[in-house]
């Protein structure tokens, strides 16, 4: 054989391999549970932002957890902002950490324990003032609320989902089912996010000192094991706060959400933010056809929802896939599966 007949045929095995791998197909696609195709969600809050007693939030927590580049949830009591406060959570809402309603003075509706109605209690005033006085102050408009003391009447809960601003909300009662304390799951209900709240001795906690890990890194892994969401309220960090984590304990919870974040585990983000996933993911459904993929966007909640999305697609090599003309990033995820983020209001997405 010639020499140009080699390169002629070196030519014609080479396009082969390149038109092979062009035009991968695509033989199935789903939308992770959560960003990242990540095993479990966890939302970090510290309720009582702006009272005087959590002074801990400020100096210990939000610095340890901008450092390891996670972001936090702020249950903040209105009244109690004074002007650089209001002027530091603008500063925090840049950064993306989110602000939540925790009502205007923090009355509480009802007695913990009892159940009993608190004598005075407004609801659309320490609720809706208080959405009122953030967006006055800050241009910012809250999209979720963690009722005080974590109770709340259906009348309350009912006022909440009928605010347009509204996508969620901390459930409103105190008791959970055993197992499932503390853990939301893809289909739950976004106004009645469940949650567990820190105990120094576990006392109204799922979760006891003394067992593998503190109770903060027990309820992560209970995420992460599970498959679902779990919401973390705490108040201060080392300050007069109650029931105040301690710095140290503080500190290793936060070290262990970086390492299980980096390790693709774990996505730790914002109430709101999960809230979108989910409702993306139950409300615009991604579709396979011959060289598209296409989001229905039809039901109203989608485009009240939508937000960015991880595409999980199976190939047996990389696909290349764009959107709007635009080439997005695809990430190998092993056993022929490829992730891909999109939005579902950006459009058809365009295997080539």
């Amino acid at each position: 054989m010639t020499h140009k007949r080699i390169l002629l045929a070196m030519l014609a095995a080479l396009g082969a391999l390149w038109a092979g791998s062009a035009c991968a197909a695509v033989d199935a696609v789903s939308i992770t549970p959560w960003r990242g195709d990540a095993r479990g969600a966890h939302t970090i809050a510290h309720d009582d932002y702006c009272s005087p007693g959590v002074a801990g939030i400020e100096k210990y927590a939000l610095p340890i957890l901008e450092a390891r580049g996670l972001k936090a949830a702020l249950g903040v009591i209105a009244k109690e902002c004074k002007p650089a406060d209001w002027a530091r959570l603008k500063e925090l809402i840049a950064k993306g950490h989110e602000p939540f309603n925790h009502t205007l003075t923090h009355s509480g509706e009802l007695e913990a324990g009892t159940l009993k109605p608190v004598a005075g209690w407004d609801a659309r005033r320490e609720i809706l003032d208080a959405h009122a006085l953030m967006k006055t102050q800050t241009g910012y408009t809250y999209t979720f609320i963690g009722y005080p003391y974590d109770l709340a009447t259906p009348e309350t809960r009912k006022l909440v989902k009928e605010q347009p601003d509204y996508l969620g909300a901390r459930a409103g009662k105190h008791i959970y089912d055993g197992s499932m304390a503390g853990l939301n799951y893809p289909d739950d209900d976004a106004y009645f996010v469940k949650w567990d709240v820190y105990w120094t001795d576990g006392k109204w906690s799922l979760y006891k000192p003394g067992a593998a890990g503190s109770i903060l890194i027990q309820h992560t892994e209970a995420a992460i094991n599970s498959g679902s969401w779990s919401f973390r309220t705490m108040h201060g960090v080392a300050d007069g706060s109650w029931e105040a984590v301690p710095l140290a304990e503080y500190t290793a919870y936060a070290d262990y959400l970086k390492q299980q974040v980096d390790a693709g585990k774990l996505w730790v983000a914002t109430p709101t933010d999960i809230i979108r996933y989910r409702e993306t993911r139950r409300y615009c459904p991604a579709t396979l056809t011959d060289k598209e993929i296409r989001f229905d966007t039809s039901a109203p909640d989608c485009k009240r929802y939508a937000t960015r999305v991880t595409l999980a697609l199976t190939a047996s090599v990389a696909p290349k896939v764009s959107q709007n003309g635009k080439t997005l990033a695809v990430k190998a995820a092993g056993d022929k599966r490829w992730l891909v983020d999109a939005s579902p209001l950006d459009g058809v997405l365009k295997l080539d």
